[in-house]
């Protein structure tokens, strides 16, 4: 998608929530007319309707850029009735407040591509896992949303990431997955959705009963929730991070431990999860430098999931390991991990070699 858009900064708030839902690239309202790049599957805009020349700038942007049937999302700073008229006029799909939420707008987004596409959402990766993903990504949103802002966690945000994540995984989809997931433009969502999806998959490979694969993807889903508490020029940072940057990264189990713990309803083992992904058999990991049988089973298998979806993610300043590379990794950590469930984790890697 492009998002056309007439603010100084590039509106960057907006651009990462939009990523949210796919790959975003923003054009500027004064520049839109020397971009040759391939034709968008969907235009959203970010200018101000009240001033005559930009609507007549949009008005020449949408002509350059809209190809037939691609859906335009108007995003007003102005919800009257005289800007809601104009976005109409000059051919908006959808009108929504610039300020929408992320949830709102991954939700908008997904309704437009399918409207566009009909039935058939191929694109790359499956109907279902698309459909599915756009539930995940909207839950994830809103639960990293609200524990930066100091808000309550929603538990149906929760339950609804944990459903859509495990529908996914329990029909063997998990390539397709992956690769969806690989396009989202944020790090600290593709991370997390990363590791929920391979938990996910990992427990139902294992055997797990519904029960138990729910409560395996809620503490993956939940794992780094800390995060959000995290600065962002630390998760963001494109490179490595010196030692001061690495400690306050260090500190999110427990920030996270601590935000569920005070909300109150979260069962132990999640609790467990979002504390103790970082630990290691052998008592070299952190913040509590557990050992051995202090380490329930499902840290265990996250640890595992953690771990590999780092070496696999794209980023912009380091290659992505070949799947088997990555799992060559995890086995020469030797007595750091549970070498039995490295083992057993395998037939998840040869899912994800196919959508590497």
């Amino acid at each position: 998608m492009i998002l056309i858009t007439d603010r100084s900064d590039g509106s960057p708030d907006l651009t990462r929530r939009l990523g949210l839902a796919g790959p975003c690239r923003v054009v500027d309202l004064a520049q839109v007319a020397t971009d040759r790049q391939a034709p968008p599957s969907l235009i959203v805009s970010d200018v101000d309707l009240a001033n005559r020349q930009t609507v007549e700038a949009m008005r020449a942007a949408l002509a350059r850029h809209r190809q037939k049937g691609v859906p335009y999302l108007c995003l007003l700073r102005d919800m009257t009735a005289r800007s809601t008229i104009q976005a109409r006029a000059i051919g908006a799909t959808e009108v929504l407040p610039a300020d929408t939420s992320a949830a709102a707008l991954v939700v908008t987004i997904e309704q437009l591509l399918q409207e566009r596409d009909g039935a058939d959402l191929e694109r790359g990766a499956s109907a279902f896992t698309r459909a599915h993903l756009a539930t995940a990504a909207a839950s994830l949103a809103d639960m990293l949303g609200s524990a930066a802002a100091g808000r309550p966690i929603a538990m149906r945000a929760v339950e609804a990431s944990v459903e859509a994540i495990g529908q996914a995984a329990a029909a063997s989809d998990i390539g397709d997955w992956l690769q969806v997931v690989w396009s989202y433009d944020d790090l600290t969502y593709q991370h997390c959705m990363l590791v929920a999806g391979l938990a996910a998959s990992f427990a139902h490979q294992l055997g797990f009963s519904d029960g138990d694969r729910r409560l395996v993807t809620r503490a993956a889903v939940l794992h780094d929730i800390g995060k959000a508490r995290i600065s962002l020029d630390i998760l963001h940072k494109p490179g490595a991070l010196d030692a001061d940057e690495q400690a306050v990264m260090r500190t999110h189990p427990a920030i996270g431990h601590a935000m569920l713990l005070a909300q109150g309803g979260f069962c132990p083992e999640v609790l467990a999860a979002v504390r103790s992904h970082h630990e290691y058999i052998d008592g070299s990991g952190y913040p509590d430098r557990l050992q051995d049988g202090q380490i329930s089973d499902i840290v265990r298998m996250i640890t595992i999931c953690d771990i590999y979806a780092a070496l696999i993610e794209r980023r912009s300043y380091k290659p992505p390991l070949a799947p088997d590379q990555a799992y060559d990794m995890l086995v020469l950590m030797g007595t750091k991990l549970d070498a039995a469930l490295v083992r057993a984790f395998h037939t998840v890697i040869v899912k994800t070699a196919q959508a590497a």
